[in-house]
């Protein structure tokens, strides 16, 4: 999903955190020894791990984070989606808590678990442990959940992050991602995203292209028919603003 690092270790991975909204915030966030910061923002569709958790639709997204000063962090997020199997608007809440130190070295690494919460469908609640390390402009995670989605498939997703800065308020960042479920391989797809963003006052905005290709030739199951396989890759390109607070 994305790489949330404490706040003292933001300097050397800010182009990471371009990837989610509420990431944006160290563009022009300060370092300090402990900050809580946050975020409200529309997205033209809330895409997670390459499949879209708003049915393709506009969706609202709140988040709330905390940088502690001897590394642990916290925060969440609530977004206004919409599962292809739901007929209306629900909450789907995602907490995070974790831990992360830099290295002699210069990485920095953390580790931690996200609970991800469905409140009008709890059968699909689930949580994950996560691991990850970060350098300069490059970081990766990896996240393993033993009852993914409630569906009973163990699962492990990995991602790979990085950046770069083309101007003082533009930066472009890249994503890659792999989803594997150890008890239905029909599940298991792979997925990418490549954009620009930019902040300003505040205000944060980004743009990005993002690629889905499914192991399946269709997947018809919650998620509505998110993507094709058979080598078939499916792209859409996604739009978000948010004001910072």
């Amino acid at each position: 999903m994305f790489m949330r690092v404490p706040t003292q270790f933001r300097q050397s991975i800010r182009p990471l955190a371009l990837s989610v909204l509420a990431s944006l915030l160290a563009l022009d966030a300060p370092d300090a020894q402990a900050q809580l910061s946050g975020s409200a923002g529309l997205l033209s569709n809330y895409l997670y791990r390459g499949v879209t958790l708003s049915d393709d639709k506009p969706a609202a997204r709140l988040a709330l984070n905390y940088d502690g000063a001897e590394g642990w962090f916290a925060g969440g997020q609530v977004v206004t989606g919409q599962l292809a199997v739901e007929t209306h608007r629900s909450a789907q809440w995602t907490g995070y808590a974790g831990y992360a130190q830099r290295l002699p070295s210069g990485l920095a690494w953390e580790t931690g678990v996200t609970s991800y919460t469905f409140s009008h469908t709890p059968g699909w609640n689930y949580r994950e442990v996560f691991v990850g390390l970060a350098g300069e402009t490059l970081s990766a995670r990896l996240h393993y959940s033993p009852d993914y989605m409630g569906m009973g498939e163990r699962s492990l997703y990995a991602e790979v992050n990085g950046g770069w800065k083309l101007a003082p308020r533009l930066q472009a960042f890249w994503h890659a991602g792999s989803y594997h479920s150890f008890d239905n391989a029909q599940s298991s797809r792979h997925e990418a995203r490549l954009g620009l963003a930019t902040g300003y006052q505040g205000w944060q905005a980004q743009v990005s292209l993002d690629l889905t290709r499914a192991r399946a030739a269709s997947s018809t199951d919650l998620y509505g028919v998110s993507t094709g396989g058979g080598g078939t890759w499916r792209h859409q390109v996604v739009l978000a603003v948010a004001r910072a607070f």
